[in-house]
């Protein structure tokens, strides 16, 4: 028999310890807002799984792993483009990667999109009983109990990390403690510490890592408590707490749906807000930010695929407008060399999103094309 519910009141560590203690074959589904995930078993056993979060691809993976870079994660889609095959065999046979540390990368890039899940606060799940999919995305072997105590262990270190950066668009600053004499500094804390420098946010920086917001977070702690950066600002995205339970729900689904670019379902959800609470400024401006997104949709059409961004204006103009994350990292990637079409390939964010980023700078005259 299978099994459905909210992972508020069946934890996911009960839920997996459940499959497999059963024997059971078939598929367990996780979903919380756009964000879907499958977990595929067999007797017991975890073999795979799929995520459709755009962060957690494997190009997405492999360039935070260090293992590639936009460049060649650009050179190995197109190519992936005209032979359909799959990308990890591409890296192989371009020699980036061997078939070992492919393997190897799938596991560890399996067991994080899972561990992802531990953090949800809510969200929903159903196991589908001997159902799996007619092609299987990879096989893996997947130790369920050493899988359930990591995720148990990141749950804790989530709520000690949220503890002191209270919210994901908490900033930064370095201390004048001398980097070049740290030992074990690695090469992706000396990163952190540069987009620190930069004024970049929690959510910046995941996304400048290809990340999740854990992954960032985690570093940032460690750097924290070596005395290398402290907090400098904590900036609340929505005041959930001040609100009634309706409310809440409401306005997290509303974000959820706005940074997963689902703007007609995150406008339902603002405007659901609304009728709970008229005068909440943070839905009103939801609904002007997402009503401007969905008139931009109607013309993304308008960006050119093949044409090169360059910036018509200069970095103290840029410097007094107000980023998101996904501004950011698009504009970081305006070169004056790769076309739009080669900024799709490398982004974390989904196509659309994407070309409305490109649509708002288009609008707001910080970009011209080049053919």
């Amino acid at each position: 028999m299978g099994i459905s519910g909210n992972i508020k009141t069946m934890h996911l560590g009960d839920i997996l310890q459940w499959c497999g203690n059963n024997l059971k074959t078939g598929t367990l589904r996780l979903v919380r807002g756009p964000i879907e995930k499958k977990l595929f078993f067999k007797r017991g056993r975890l073999f795979s799984s799929t995520s459709n979060s755009p962060r957690e691809t494997l190009g997405q993976f492999l360039i935070r792993s260090g293992k590639i870079g936009e460049e060649q994660l650009f050179r190995a889609l197109f190519q992936q483009d005209r032979t359909h095959e799959p990308l990890g065999q591409i890296l192989v046979n371009q020699g980036l990667l061997s078939n070992d540390e492919l393997d190897s990368l799938l596991q560890l890039k399996t067991e994080e999109t899972i561990y992802d899940c531990f953090l949800w606060a809510d969200g929903e799940f159903a196991f589908q009983d001997d159902q799996l999919p007619d092609k299987v995305p990879v096989a893996l072997s997947v130790d369920l109990t050493g899988l359930i105590l990591e995720g148990a262990r990141r749950t804790d270190e989530w709520a000690r990390i949220h503890s002191l950066f209270h919210s994901r668009l908490t900033t930064f600053e370095t201390t004048d403690r001398d980097r070049a004499g740290e030992p074990g500094l690695s090469d992706e804390e000396r990163r952190v510490l540069e987009l620190v420098d930069r004024r970049k946010n929690l959510a910046e920086i995941a996304i400048e890592m290809h990340a999740v917001e854990f992954y960032a977070a985690s570093l940032l702690m460690d750097l924290h408590q070596r005395g290398m950066v402290v907090v400098d600002q904590v900036i609340e995205e929505i005041p959930f707490e001040r609100q009634v339970e309706a409310l809440q729900d409401r306005l997290r689904e509303g974000v959820v749906y706005y940074n997963a670019a689902q703007y007609e379902e995150s406008l339902a959800a603002f405007h659901a807000a609304l009728e709970i609470d008229a005068q909440n400024k943070y839905a009103h401006i939801f609904v002007l930010k997402v009503e401007r997104i969905l008139t931009d949709r109607k013309t993304v059409t308008t960006v050119p695929l093949d044409g090169v961004p360059t910036l018509k204006v200069g970095l103290a103009e840029l410097s007094q407008r107000q980023l998101d994350p996904q501004e950011g990292f698009v504009l970081s990637r305006v070169n004056g060399e790769w076309d739009v079409a080669s900024i799709l390939k490398i982004c974390p964010m989904s196509e659309e999103e994407t070309l409305l980023v490109f649509k708002r700078f288009m609008d707001d005259g910080l970009i011209e094309f080049i053919s």
